[in-house]
Order: C-alpha cells, then structure tokens, then sequence
C-alpha cells in the first residue's frame, strides 16, 4: 500500500469521528482521537513516509525509579506507575501533544508533529509544567495509599528531526528520530527531581514567555562544545503556570565525617571504577562531599549505604553533583540525592534523626 494511503486512513478516521460528533472538537480531544487512530492501525503500510519537520520533543521520567523497583513489590510498582502514566499521557492529549513511547518509567512525546502547529513550543512547555503540578497530587494519592514518593525529571528541546513512520512492513512505528531527539534524552538525563530543563534552542524560541531559574553550562556528550542548559520556573503570557519546586535543602543538615565509595553513572549505567572521598555534612536530600576527583556539574554518581551510617537498613543511593570548588588538593562538591523512597534513601533519613533527635 501506497504510505501516502497510510496517512490517508488515520486523517480519514479522525474526520469520520469528528464528523459523527456535530464536526466541532477540542484541539485536545482531536489529539487525543489521533492517536488513538494511530495505535489502531499499527502495524501498517507506512502511516507516513519519513520528512524533516521542526518539532519539540519532551520526556519526562521518573527519578531513581530502578532503585525503587528493586525494593517495591511487583503490586506496589504497579500502583506508583499506572497514575503516573495515566497522567502524563492525559496531559500530553491535552496539550496537542503525540505519545511517541513508552521508555519503561518515563514517556516521550512530540509536538508539531505529525500534525504541524506552529505554538508547538508553547504547549510542551505548558505541558511540563503541569505534568510537575500533577506529581504533587500524585504523591499525596501515594501517601494515602502508604506508597513512596516518586519525582519526575523533564527535558525539552526543539529542533528539526526526521518524522514519520519507520520499520519493515509487518511492524511499522511512528517516530521521530536525529540528533534532537537524542539531546532531548540528555538534556533529560540531567534533571533533578521535579525540574524542568530546556536546551538552549528552547530557551532562545521561548524566554520571551518563560521565568529560568539556573543555569548550567556543561558538556555533553554527542556534542562539540559544552552546552547551556536552562531550568524553567514558570511559563507567563496570557496565563501563568508555574513548576513547583521540590526543595532540596528545607531538611536539617548534620556535620559528619563519612567515608564515601562510590561510582560513575554513564547515562543509565554504573562504570566499574571506584572512587574514594569522604562525607562531610548530610541532610534528607542531599550531602557535602570531598572527592579526589573533579566531577562536571550535574553528573551522576552511585554509592552504598552501608554500616558506617549505623542503621539497620542499608542500600543504594544516586546523587547528582550541583556545585564544585577546590580544597587544597581535592574537591568540595554538593550533590543531590535523586532517588527517593529507597532503602538506601531511608537509611540516610534514619541516619540523620538519629544525629538529631538521639533515635533511630
């Protein structure tokens, strides 16, 4: 079959529903039918043959979720994902958005795509924002129901990709693929809990109708030259919605003298090589460590809770480094826990109350 019959078969389905309803549909619900259409005709002839289109690709992701998933119950994972899911896929539809894929934790989607608009931007901004506002509801659900919380990483960015459909004929897949699409999954990988980050085409296209909190200059890989990475705090123009913020440093914070063991994140992976430092304060969320090795801004590094922090749980932690300067021959650098709910995450709570408080 012919690709261009392919597109032919959603737009006519689209229609036939719109048409069936009295032909006036919300641009949110038309989004939501379109995919819908796609799904029913996978797999297809090519929905669409492959062209270059300008579109923004947002993905938001779940922080810390692997380590969770190694001390939650099948049932309870299953509780912390399906809202989650739910919701950002809600608000995805709501915003003219298209659900690319599901990458085990988190969602990628589209905007501009397949369907062109040209305030393609402005929606996946308003989009994440909202998603941010929907995970503050879904922790107090997951309070009530006795489930950990769970934070969300966002990364944006615009750029021009290659869209349409691809795969041999018995399994074809809408998608969008480039160089974009894999710095969209970068800039991501760099978020803290509950931030949203754009990269500097974002930012340039949008900081007229946005507030940016930090910014990070660092280096990428894929990339040439270090890039500029830039938190977003709240989107303004005809109406204003900002990101909540998930405070890091609200939490008391105790003076100690730890060793630290740690390792390399690579993306998704943990590199074999150990490292050695010390902890020299600690809070709920976060630590002040001194390293012998100079770590770029928002890399990621694994640790073991173990005995030295004298509670009876132990476990993995990821941390995410925020600001270094040196110390004499070594490195002072504040880092962000970015895992939540862990056995490892509740050995450092207990740890602390225990400094505090004189109980475990």
């Amino acid at each position: 079959m012919d690709s261009s019959v392919g597109s032919d078969r959603v737009m006519s389905m689209v229609q036939a529903l719109v048409t069936r309803v009295g032909g006036v549909v919300p641009p949110q619900e038309y989004a939501a039918l379109t995919q819908l259409a796609y799904n029913l005709l996978e797999p297809a002839p090519p929905v669409s043959p492959p062209s270059p289109r300008l579109v923004t690709v947002l993905i938001v992701d779940l922080r810390g979720f692997s380590s969770l998933a190694e001390t939650c119950s099948s049932a309870a994972l299953i509780g912390l994902l399906t809202p989650f899911f739910e919701q950002m896929t809600a608000l995805i539809h709501a915003h003219g958005g298209f659900v690319d894929k599901f990458l085990g934790d988190g969602v990628m989607a589209l905007f501009g795509a397949p369907h062109a608009c040209d305030d393609h931007l402005r929606q996946a901004l308003l989009c994440a924002a909202r998603m941010q506002q929907a995970m503050v509801g879904i922790n107090a659900n997951n309070a009530r129901l006795g489930l950990p919380e769970v934070h969300a990483g966002i990364g944006i960015n615009t750029g021009e990709v290659m869209v349409g459909s691809f795969g041999p004929d018995d399994h074809r897949e809408y998608t969008a693929i480039g160089d974009e699409v894999n710095f969209a999954a970068r800039v991501e990988s760099f978020s803290l809990r509950g931030q949203v980050l754009l990269s500097e085409n974002s930012y340039l296209a949008a900081r007229d109708s946005i507030e940016v909190g930090a910014m990070r200059r660092l280096q990428v890989k894929g990339r040439r030259g270090p890039v500029t990475l830039y938190e977003m705090l709240a989107v303004t123009g005809s109406e204003r919605v900002e990101v909540p913020r998930v405070e890091l440093r609200n939490s008391p914070r105790v003076e100690v003298e730890l060793p630290l063991h740690f390792h390399r994140v690579d993306g998704k992976e943990v590199l074999q090589e150990t490292h050695a430092g010390s902890i020299r304060n600690l809070s709920y969320d976060g630590m002040l460590a001194q390293l012998e090795l100079e770590l770029p801004t928002l890399s990621e590094i694994n640790f073991r809770v173990n005995s030295d922090f004298a509670t009876d749980v132990s476990g993995e932690l990821y941390a995410r480094a925020l600001h270094t300067r040196p110390v004499a021959n070594r490195f002072e650098i504040s880092f962000a826990f970015t895992t939540s709910g862990t056995t490892g995450h509740e050995a450092v709570r207990r740890y602390v109350d225990q400094l505090l408080w004189g109980r475990p």
